[in-house]
């Protein structure tokens, strides 16, 4: 059943095409980040355009880790077309250049996951841009839980430096 726990949404395949498992999976009625682009939770947004929302990760990898990611609902880049893949990655570059701008990181990594094999979370296509400071270039990421204020402070510092 297509939005049950566990289930795929149902997809055109091609012969021989696998689907991606993703345990994850609801429909775009209960989905975190769906309704967090339909305003309907809370978030620190940093970016928005018609088509895409980026947002700080709740539980970041370093300070100003932030998600991108389409408003319409799909689960991988597999249920997106190829303009609006191309249009991620650069609502994604566009808000990484901020990102490294408002923290003062050395470089960022950009992460796209997908499926459950592959430690996607949220079944919604989704990218993390991790500002990376030249320290801790090789040391293993943790996640943390920052406080509100400090949330607040990161998302005004990332839309300061996304104005033109």
């Amino acid at each position: 059943m297509p939005g049950a726990p566990g289930a795929h949404f149902d997809r055109e395949l091609k012969a021989g095409q696998k689907r991606i498992l993703n345990s994850a999976s609801v429909g775009q009625e209960q989905c975190t980040f769906c309704r967090i682009a339909r305003g309907e939770l809370p978030s620190h947004k940093v970016y928005e355009d018609e088509r895409y929302l980026a947002f700080l990760d709740i539980y970041p990898l370093s300070r100003g880790h932030t998600l991108v990611c389409p408003k319409e609902h799909g689960e991988t880049i597999w249920d997106m077309k190829e303009p609006e893949i191309g249009g991620l990655f650069l609502a994604a570059s566009r808000v990484s250049r901020a990102i490294v701008e408002a923290t003062g990181s050395d470089g960022f990594r950009l992460l796209q996951n997908n499926g459950e094999a592959a430690n996607q979370a949220v079944a919604h296509v989704h990218v993390h841009v991790i500002p990376v400071v030249m320290q801790d270039r090789t040391k293993a990421m943790s996640r943390t839980k920052p406080a509100e204020r400090e949330m607040r402070a990161t998302a005004a510092a990332i839309r300061k430096a996304l104005l033109p």
